[in-house]
């Protein structure tokens, strides 16, 4: 019967209350503004986790989730993280999904009129934050805020202080929050969230200072100092922040104009790659000036950004259209596989591994072992699953900035005269330097000589006379033993003997 009564009891409300609808109205509008309405009203953790992941995009890593939550990971008298995941899900507000190159992610469904979860962006925010957070390790220690060698900052491990996770977490030695006593001098500490690419409402700041008032009651803990970093805040947010004592502030803020629009465009850039990488290429080169005054941002990002380099030089040495970061499902595995950097020209696609190495690096052999067993076959047969690419030639191309160990290029060999499905094929770094001469674009060549090639760490040796044979078979893909760079491949003067 469709007017059947029925009760939600995947989440429970003070007093004994439950949430009940009619049959006929589960799953509409009104069944998800009516719940969210009420969570609202009558279960502030679950409306702070809610708040916490919409904030964010509307998607998390799964590991991430103990930080924006609001609630603790263990306290009596409060619901733990993990619970409150659990029940958040089984009424389907939540969703846990796989998000290739990333994980396990936790995402705002759609299905009660959220907006949809921002999967696309998810990595760009992510690369984002973490150079957000590495100029802040740097310069919390500049300012003697916290000592930048104990630090904890956000990565395979969350720093925890007393019963939460927070991005940033690290003893602090500042007068207001140390204490003296028995002759030695015991810190405090300092706590930092950080979230990039909106301007948060009062709401979206609730799970924050949900963490602050609840480590505020707990007996034994040490004195701590609260900051929240995210790129604005809205009258209503900032004064509940402030009203808590939390450190509300802006990158701008803290590192300058410069720095706040780098990171800014940095998102905008990772985001919309593929559409980045084929427009002006004076985008690509003004990121990686403004990047400049960030330390460490542009080592940090190396990769990322060989990405963009390599869709533009392709685009622009060959033609066709490119996707960066495209993302393809093989419905015959069920599985996905994500794509560095895609050309497709008339009926020929090609895929291109980037990996944007610091100088001096060697690709192994297990890396290409698992780039040719678990990657290729799976990017091959989603793409022959889709009819567009119906009869096209597939090619898969290994781009490095650094050079392959000899066992990797006897992988790449093997493969490369083996296969018949799909074609194989590979380039090191000095290969790359010999492609990039084809570009048009003396600005992207000065940042590949600059950033990937003419390090200082880098060492590239003249190329001797004669070898011009080696330098043409390496172009094809087939680095020759002891084959050297020319410095003036790239047309600028080799620094790395300055």
């Amino acid at each position: 019967m469709p007017n059947n009564v029925r009760v939600l009891y995947g989440i429970p409300f003070p007093k004994r209350a439950r949430f009940i609808y009619l049959d006929g109205q589960f799953g509409s509008a009104a069944y998800w503004d009516a719940l969210e309405r009420d969570i609202n009203e009558a279960n502030p953790a679950y409306a702070a986790a809610l708040a916490g992941v919409r904030a964010r995009g509307g998607i998390v890593p799964l590991s991430h989730f103990d930080v924006v939550s609001g609630s603790p990971v263990l306290q009596k008298g409060q619901i733990a993280s993990a619970k409150l995941l659990e029940r958040l899900i089984s009424v389907r507000l939540l969703t846990q999904t796989d998000v290739e190159g990333v994980g396990g992610c936790i995402a705002t469904d759609g299905a009660s009129g959220q907006r949809p979860a921002e999967r696309a962006s998810l990595r760009a925010r992510l690369m984002t934050e973490g150079v957000l957070i590495g100029a802040m390790q740097s310069w919390l220690g500049r300012m003697n805020m916290a000592s930048p060698n104990v630090l904890q900052v956000r990565g395979e491990t969350m720093p925890r202080f007393a019963t939460f996770y927070f991005d940033i977490c690290g003893p602090s030695y500042l007068r207001p929050i140390r204490r003296t006593g028995d002759g030695k001098v015991d810190p405090g500490f300092l706590v930092a969230d950080v979230v990039l690419g909106r301007v948060l409402k009062e709401d979206e700041v609730r799970p924050f200072i949900r963490k602050i008032q609840t480590l505020s009651y707990l007996r034994g803990v040490r004195p701590f100092l609260p900051m929240l970093i995210a790129d604005g805040f809205a009258p209503e947010a900032l004064r509940a922040c402030r009203a808590e004592g939390i450190v509300a502030t802006r990158p701008d803020t803290l590192f300058g104009s410069d720095a706040g629009q780098a990171l800014r465009d940095l998102l905008e850039t990772l985001a919309h790659a593929a559409a980045v990488a084929a427009s002006d290429p004076k985008k690509l080169e003004g990121l990686f000036a403004r990047l400049g005054c960030i330390e460490g941002a542009a080592g940090n990002l190396r990769g990322a950004l060989f990405e963009l380099i390599v869709g533009h030089m392709v685009r622009s040495i060959e033609g066709g259209s490119i996707d960066i970061g495209e993302i393809v499902y093989d419905l015959e595995s069920n599985q996905s596989r994500e794509i560095d950097v895609r050309l497709v020209k008339e009926r020929k696609v090609t895929v291109y591994e980037c990996k944007g190495y610091q100088p001096g690096s060697v690709v192994g052999r297990k890396e290409i072992e698992k780039w040719l067993t678990e990657k290729l076959p799976v990017i091959d047969r989603a793409h022959r699953q889709q009819t567009r690419f119906g009869g096209t030639v597939l090619r898969f191309e290994f781009l490095t900035t650094g050079t392959f160990e000899d066992e990797a290029l006897v992988l790449l060999r093997d493969a490369q005269r083996d296969i018949r499905r799909y074609e194989v094929d590979w380039k090191d770094g000095t290969a790359v330097r010999d492609y990039a001469r084809e570009m048009k674009a003396s600005g992207v060549r000065k940042i590949l000589n600059e950033h990937y090639f003419s390090h200082p760490i880098a060492k590239f040796p003249p190329v001797q006379q004669g070898d011009t044979d080696a330098r043409r078979l390496r172009s094809r893909g087939q680095p020759s033993q002891g084959a050297q760079s020319d410095p003036r491949d790239l047309d600028l003067v080799d620094v790395s003997n300055s």
